[in-house]
């Protein structure tokens, strides 16, 4: 699996973002958390979810065995979340702490996408990107709970920075994708996009196309990188600004890409 990030601090007063990319044996992990509870909660509570990654990662990395892909997404956030639990009891500064992370891993050709909060891991494959994950806040209960209906913009949009779960010392479960022990399939052309939710500058509409556009137009990954990075920061963002692109095989940009592979369902 290749990589290509990169996480900005924004026109924030301080950076609480963490990524985290890596290959081995056969088997990959990127991870992207956005730290909450002021500047050294949630900067803590975020390096203790890449940190614990890392590890998990280096664990099953040794053994792989796609059966256990999930397990270790659940077992990295069973442990992060006992870290920031004990932490957080330390000082009263940082009794708030917690961060949303969202982590692809997988092996041989096949993953699972963990997420809590409302980082994003999407799919692009072929001319097409799909939002693999579901935002854990009130703007995604209040779409869910009024579909089909006229939704009251202003009320969507005083809420939109809302969540309804995060990981930190709460007993919040991640939801798994696609679930049920099963798994997805990654093929040549494929691309995983992580993010915070710096780079979602309109959380009531659907930025889809435009990360699709941004991402196959690029000449490269790091070119693809930035380019997003930019164009967010460019749009209004106002908080940090991470994001991950994982790609199996050679990087296909538009011209190529339209018809090189299927979409793939679990």
């Amino acid at each position: 699996m290749h990589f290509a990030g990169k996480s900005i601090q924004g026109r924030r007063d301080y950076q609480q973002d963490r990524i985290l990319f890596r290959s081995e044996n056969d088997c990959f992990i990127a991870a992207v958390a956005d730290g909450m509870g002021g500047y050294s909660g949630g900067e803590l509570a975020s390096q203790i979810v890449v940190d614990v990654c890392a590890r998990r990662f280096e664990i099953f990395s040794s053994a792989p065995d796609p059966e256990g892909i999930e397990r270790m997404i659940l077992d990295i956030v069973g442990e992060s979340r006992e870290q920031i639990r004990k932490k957080s009891e330390e000082k009263e500064e940082l009794k708030s702490m917690g961060t949303t992370l969202t982590v692809a891993a997988g092996c041989g050709g096949e993953y699972v996408v963990g997420n809590i909060g409302d980082s994003r891991t999407y799919l692009v494959t072929g001319s097409r990107i799909e939002q693999l994950t579901k935002d854990n806040s009130f703007v995604q209960e209040y779409r869910e709970k009024y579909s089909g209906e006229e939704m009251d913009e202003a009320v969507l949009r005083n809420v939109s920075n809302a969540l309804t779960r995060s990981l930190s010392g709460t007993d919040y479960e991640a939801d798994v994708y696609p679930g049920g022990n099963r798994r997805f399939t990654i093929g040549e052309g494929d691309v995983l996009l992580l993010c915070s939710d710096g780079l979602i500058v309109d959380k009531i509409g659907d930025v889809g196309p435009r990360l699709l556009k941004l991402t196959r137009e690029s000449g490269s990954p790091s070119k693809a990188a930035n380019a997003l990075i930019d164009w967010a920061y460019v749009n209004g963002s106002t908080d940090n600004i991470s994001v991950i692109l994982a790609y199996p095989g050679e990087w296909v940009t538009s011209g190529r890409w339209d018809f090189l592979n299927p979409f793939r369902r679990p």
